[in-house]
């Protein structure tokens, strides 16, 4: 997000990241939803859906790509607080530059590869055989986009850590 006198200015990109959270936020209700009813049902003596596991083995990997870059923007991944506050304001605002360029790399590299993967599981027509069979290309679709979405604010970060003069990155 930008800032300009103190405020807050947010960009398209800033909205995009924000509503594939909330996507996220209603996989994880429909997530919890669906185990605590599958439990009831279970305890009552019912079979529960088939579906149920499949659809939270899903939902783990969908929540996780759609909320990574939001989560990279707030400051939410994980970070060596004792170490990286240790350091110099000039060696910190290094570390996080490498950090970012590393991060970058990672995530290009994901978009990439989970591409090539996902439209060659379309050309081919897998099909994912459990509970329920489903075609296996949707289910991955989520890993490139999401790792489109983290490489952007990956690069967004880069560039805003290379043009603050100190280590304060609040510019």
């Amino acid at each position: 997000m930008a800032r300009r006198d103190g405020k807050t200015r947010k960009n398209g990109f800033d909205f995009i990241i924000e509503f594939l959270t909330y996507i996220a936020g209603i996989i994880v209700l429909a997530m919890t939803l669906s185990v605590s009813g599958s439990a009831v049902v279970r305890y009552l003596g019912f079979r529960p859906p088939d579906w149920t596991f499949q659809f939270t083995e899903y939902a783990l990997l969908w929540f996780t790509f759609l909320a990574a870059a939001w989560l990279l923007r707030e400051g939410g991944h994980i970070n060596i607080d004792t170490v990286v506050t240790r350091l110099h304001a000039k060696t910190r605002r290094k570390v996080e530059i490498i950090d970012d360029i590393l991060g970058l790399m990672v995530s290009v590299a994901i978009f990439l590869f989970g591409t090539l993967h996902t439209i060659d599981l379309f050309q081919r027509g897998i099909m994912e055989v459990k509970g329920t069979t489903v075609p296996k290309f949707p289910i991955f679709l989520i890993i490139p986009l999401g790792a489109l979405a983290l490489s952007i604010q990956f690069g967004r970060q880069f560039y805003k850590n290379l043009r603050s003069k100190s280590g304060n990155t609040e510019n």
